[in-house]
């Protein structure tokens, strides 16, 4: 089977990825009650589904005049909790 390849190949790539996304100077996230000073796999694969999802939310439909368009600081919100509690 070619299935653990192609994991061990994926769970590179999020690696990589997000140690160019999350520099120095940056915290992991972490719940207010549970303080973390390393990265973990989920901070790395949160913080790359952050940067697709981000990059794809409104490109998918087009604007219609009668739904109000949601702000942007919301939608960060949102996008921030789905991305980091999968």
């Amino acid at each position: 089977m070619r299935t653990t390849p192609s994991l061990l190949a994926l769970y590179s790539l999020v690696t990589l990825w997000a140690c160019d996304l999350l520099g120095h100077g940056v915290l992991p996230y972490a719940a207010a009650w549970y303080k973390k000073t390393e990265f973990t796999f989920s901070d790395a694969i949160g913080a790359v589904r952050m940067i697709l999802w981000d990059q794809d939310i409104y490109r998918q439909h087009p604007p219609d005049p009668d739904i109000p368009e949601t702000q942007p600081s919301r939608l960060k919100r949102m996008t921030q909790a789905l991305c980091f509690a999968a």
